[in-house]
């Protein structure tokens, strides 16, 4: 079962991170990476079709803590 996420936002280490919906899970990519003020729009576009994503923690910036978790994207 997929854990439904939203974008977040670019943190400080210039990560994609999307909030858990139902929660306070951070998830992210340290694969594709982003200047501070890219929009949510630009980056759902550039990342593709996102299944799945690492466990950032339950704080915005987070350490990656790993693993791959499987993801279902949503916005307005």
């Amino acid at each position: 079962m997929s854990e439904k996420v939203r974008f977040e936002g670019i943190d400080d280490f210039n990560r994609p991170v999307f909030k858990a919906l139902d929660n306070r899970n951070r998830y992210g990519s340290t694969d594709e990476l982003f200047s501070h003020d890219a929009k949510e729009k630009y980056v759902l576009r550039c990342m593709g079709e996102i299944k799945t994503l690492t466990y950032f923690g339950k704080r915005f910036n987070c350490e990656p803590n790993g693993g791959e978790y499987s993801v279902e994207v949503t916005h307005d």
